[in-house]
């Protein structure tokens, strides 16, 4: 992305990929997901958003 600064037109590439603000949203998203896994792994029909999709009892499949 490209942004000015001082009245000059910087580039973000010129920063570091590794800066602590991508990591520290690295490892939340990885926190995220792990808690989300085992979650699903006990409560199987588990949404996104912490609720319980309603069961299909309509005898298909």
């Amino acid at each position: 992305m490209v942004y000015v600064s001082n009245g000059q037109v910087l580039d973000s590439r010129s920063q570091s990929p590794w800066r602590l603000s991508f990591l520290v949203d690295l490892f939340w998203g990885a926190v995220e997901f792990i808690g989300l896994f085992f979650k699903t792994m006990i409560q199987p029909n588990m949404t996104k958003d912490g609720n319980c999709a309603p069961s299909r009892s309509d005898g298909r499949g």
